[in-house]
């Protein structure tokens, strides 16, 4: 019985030994602040307009390879018409 009180005992002084010291939360030591002015707008702007366009360019890319198999595609098909009708 008294090791079992003793073992409680040590249990509930445990998180008391291991807490935590710092916060995790809100503002910290070290931490950049954001700019919250019109030079942050204006290289939203700029990043914006760099990813539209970026993927306009891929787009372009994948609607040429679309093209491309699409006529691979009617060929093949066309192919196997006069085989059938050999």
């Amino acid at each position: 019985m008294l090791r079992i009180t003793a073992s409680r005992l040590s249990i509930r002084r445990l998180p008391a030994a291991t807490q935590r010291l710092y916060t995790t939360g809100g503002r910290s030591e070290g931490a950049v602040a954001e700019s919250t002015g019109s030079f942050s707008e204006k290289e939203k702007a700029i990043e914006n307009q760099w990813a539209r366009l970026h993927d306009a360019e891929k787009i372009k890319v994948l609607r040429e390879k679309l093209l491309k198999q699409e006529q691979e595609t009617a060929q093949l098909k066309a192919d196997i018409d006069a085989l059938k009708k050999q």
